[in-house]
């Protein structure tokens, strides 16, 4: 892997109308690229300036949770790297990729107000020249075995693989001092985090925080799936989540109150998937609360068709 390293020095060219001067709020236009030379042109200017680089992975339909990474990106870094890819080997044959919700055009005007430096916006053949678009048929799988098959590794088998596999492959393009990932997606976060510790890769991986709707929904893409009933019930994952928490730290039984929960959102008629506590850093299901180590309940539901996951720390008060 070449993570630390320039690789060429001409300068890439983004599409018409996105360089020059800056617009009416005072910011430089976003430069927006497609292919990985002119990725490492922008690495090896940013380096020769001195530049913090910070990647905030995405794969589009932009909403104020990934919005929220970019400004986190830009308070501590020079140049905030954006990519934009929907990630084929992360969808099951049975999962939503085609209907995923693709504006890219919004996108890109959202990342220019928040101040975004470059979008990296590849093709599939840019990014997986020549292959198949499914994890077996590309050449090699990057695994985090211990965090990948528990919660929704359960009912989505090679999806992290997948996730891991592609990230991995954008870290190397990218080569980021800080990257971004939300705590929303929390198995996600831990198994990026694992990776990099483990294969002591030279980035620094920072969480940002849940970000919700005024309701306590937390914010997705795929929530634009929600019909309106489908809407005005789903912020009951959250509702719940808050109520087992508070009977939680008040003493009561954890399995009496996770099996409470699921009931309760099944009344709401949401199909359960899983709604359990786990271990935070290990992911590792637990039956009794221990007060010393981080604790954190997990859920993910399924409402009209729509899949919602949420998670929220038992053993202290978000700030």
């Amino acid at each position: 892997m070449d993570l630390g390293r320039g690789r060429g020095h001409h300068r890439g060219r983004a599409p018409a109308g996105r360089r020059g001067g800056r617009g009416e709020t005072g910011r430089a236009p976003v430069r927006v690229i497609s292919t990985a030379p002119e990725l490492a042109a922008e690495w090896d200017a940013g380096r020769l300036s001195g530049s913090v680089i910070g990647y905030v992975p995405t794969m589009g339909a932009l909403h104020e949770g990934h919005l929220s990474l970019v400004d986190l990106a830009r308070e501590q870094c020079d140049l905030v790297i954006c990519s934009i890819f929907v990630n084929p080997l992360q969808f099951g044959p049975d999962e939503d990729f085609d209907s995923y919700p693709r504006t890219v055009e919004r996108d890109l005007k959202l990342l220019e107000a928040r101040g975004t430096t470059v979008v990296f916006l590849p093709d599939w053949d840019e990014i997986f020249p020549g292959r198949a678009r499914t994890l077996q048929d590309f050449g090699t799988h990057v695994s985090v075995p211990r965090l990948s098959h528990q919660l929704c590794g359960r009912t989505r088998p090679g999806h992290f693989d997948g996730m891991v596999t592609e990230s991995l492959l954008f870290l190397n393009l990218v080569r980021p001092d800080r990257t971004y990932w939300g705590e929303k997606d929390f198995q996600q976060l831990r198994i990026i985090e694992t990776l990099v510790q483990d294969l002591r890769l030279p980035v620094r991986v920072v969480r940002g925080v849940t970000r919700r709707e005024p309701d306590g929904l937390a914010m997705s893409s795929r929530n634009k799936g929600l019909l309106f009933d489908a809407r005005a019930v789903a912020p009951h994952i959250h509702r719940v989540l808050l109520q087992s928490r508070a009977r939680l730290l008040d003493g009561d039984p954890l399995p009496t109150v996770l099996a409470a929960a699921r009931d309760c959102l099944t009344e709401r008629g949401f199909e359960v998937e899983y709604l359990v506590a786990c271990e935070e850093e290990s992911l590792t299901e637990v039956r009794t609360l221990d007060f010393h180590a981080p604790i954190r309940l997990f859920a993910a539901a399924h409402l009209e068709g729509v899949r919602l996951i949420d998670n929220m720390r038992v053993t202290e008060v978000a700030p």
